[in-house]
């Protein structure tokens, strides 16, 4: 089955073999990838458009062929206070969450060194050095319903069918979740209800982030042409808790009976006949931690054709990161005997723990340009950024199996692809002292089969205190709107559609 339109919230049953860790270690590949463009809060303002803009420290690692236009040295400070914010959807029901978060968004000072040639030749070589938050995975999702239609033991028993995970199924069977068909041929088939109402639950919490710190250099040839490189040095710290519950009747003897008919949930003189027609609770917990660091490159050229025009222009190498990773899974299963009842007949629980283990992310390669225009109380800047999500390359490390690697590169080029980020903004000054700003960003699809719109608009004031210091005021808002399930199943065997909950995500 090919799911289209969908992100996956989690990419895991709870069940730790090859096949799991590979689907959770392509989504944290994509996500370490990505970068939310720190920087200063006058860039900030103009939506992130500096590709062709200098004299802001933001250069450093924006472009730091801006590095160049600065003719003094200069140091910046720039703090934020982020708010996550999530309306969930699903099956008629709205959930929202908020998460926030005070932090240092952007450091940094650059160093003057003039080259005294006159007025033709190299004018400056300048140095910069800056801590940027790249990323900030704070973040806070729930979506909750009633699901009248499937149950995420089908999912379950899809997944034993896909990796014929023996192990697996056995756990399940202890926990009174599934039960044979008569045609062993076709599996498993769950003891929850399918078609009678269930309510479910999603809530995901993740915390961490990620940063750069990073030394740059710029040079100004002739006032005309400028050239800059970035070394920088990434790091990051991500976790997630992902907990899915589910809470419904299971099957009567009848339904079981048609699918199986020497079932020992059909034998009234079996123990297991206790489990049908009573109500049950299922929990299904992941946690995921993760840190790495890695090193990147990246050079940069900024040329004036005329006083008033700038073109920019940017070359971001990957990023070679090295990750340690550790997760571990719960499901619980209890049964009651009405749903009022406090305790349960029968309750039994299984607990994977994944080995902690070292893989290595290389991020795609960026490619930027950029275009700036100049007016005498103000400017506009423009930049278009080209990134290829499918080109993502995991590594194994250590004990890790080296053959998982081509199905990495599958899985990634199936699942992301190439996309083109957008990037506006204008700056008008409305005395000498006293300048406004407005910005507009639209990023690229990066999924191939799913529905993910994401964009942002900002606006900032700029305010001169004296010759030698300055104050800069930036609100960005991020609006993100995609469909996600917590489990996918197999529609056609089971006759029934996919769960998908709507998420609308908005960060300021």
């Amino acid at each position: 089955m090919k799911l289209k339109n969908i992100l996956l919230t989690s990419l895991c049953v709870s069940s730790f073999g090859a096949t799991t860790i590979q689907a959770q270690t392509i989504n944290e590949g994509f996500l370490f990838s990505q970068e939310n463009n720190g920087g200063t809060a006058r860039f900030k303002g103009l939506g992130n458009a500096k590709t062709a803009l200098g004299g802001d420290i933001s250069s450093i690692t924006g472009n730091p062929a801006g590095l160049g236009f600065f003719g003094q040295s200069d140091i910046s400070i720039t703090a934020s206070y982020n708010n996550a914010a999530n309306e969930g959807s699903y099956f008629g029901s709205k959930v929202n969450k908020n998460k926030g978060r005070f932090g240092i968004d952007h450091a940094g000072t650059v160093f003057h060194f003039p080259k005294n040639e006159g007025y033709y030749g190299w004018q400056n070589f300048n140095v910069g050095l800056s801590y940027e938050n790249t990323n900030s995975f704070n973040n806070h999702v729930r979506y909750e319903g009633t699901n009248p239609d499937n149950t995420i033991v089908s999912a379950y028993s899809d997944e034993i069918d896909i990796t014929k995970n023996v192990a697996f199924a056995d756990d399940l069977t202890r926990l009174k979740l599934i039960e044979r068909f008569a045609d062993a041929q076709q599996g498993y088939f769950p003891i929850t209800n399918e078609m009678e109402d269930k309510q479910q639950v999603s809530d995901i919490l993740t915390k961490g982030f990620s940063s750069r710190t990073a030394i740059a250099f710029g040079g100004n040839y002739n006032n005309k042409f400028y050239i800059g490189g970035t070394i920088g040095f990434s790091s990051f710290r991500y976790e997630n808790s992902d907990q899915f519950s589910e809470r419904g009747w299971t099957k009567n003897r009848a339904t079981v009976l048609a699918d199986n008919p020497g079932s020992t949930f059909a034998d009234p003189d079996h123990e297991n006949s206790k489990i049908l027609d009573a109500n049950y609770e299922l929990f299904d917990e992941n946690y995921i931690e993760s840190e790495g660091a890695g090193i990147d490159f990246k050079v940069g050229a900024i040329f004036k054709p005329a006083v008033d025009w700038n073109i920019g222009a940017t070359i971001t190498s990957p990023t070679w990161y090295t990750i340690d990773r550790y997760a571990e899974s719960t499901i619980t299963a209890d049964y009651y005997d009405n749903e009022t009842a406090s305790d349960s007949f029968f309750g039994a629980d299984i607990f994977y723990q994944d080995q902690e283990f070292t893989y290595r992310v290389v991020t795609p390669w960026k490619f930027g340009v950029g275009l700036s225009k100049f007016f005498s109380r103000g400017l506009i800047s423009a930049d278009a950024e080209y990134i290829n999500y499918g080109s993502t390359k995991i590594r194994t490390s250590g004990a890790i199996d080296p053959s998982w690697e081509e199905g990495w590169d599958a899985d990634m080029k199936d699942t992301y692809q190439a996309v083109v980020n957008v990037r506006a903004g204008g700056e008008y000054l409305f005395t000498n002292a006293i300048s406004g700003r407005l910005g507009f960003n639209y990023f690229g699809n990066p999924y191939k089969n799913a529905d993910n719109k994401q964009y942002s608009g900002s606006m900032g004031l700029g305010i001169k205190l004296s010759h030698a210091l300055y104050m800069d005021i930036a609100v960005v808002h991020l609006v993100n709107d995609y469909k996600a399930s917590r489990y996918t199943i197999d529609e056609t065997f089971w006759d029934s559609s996919n769960p998908i909950a709507s998420i609308k995500h908005q960060r300021t």
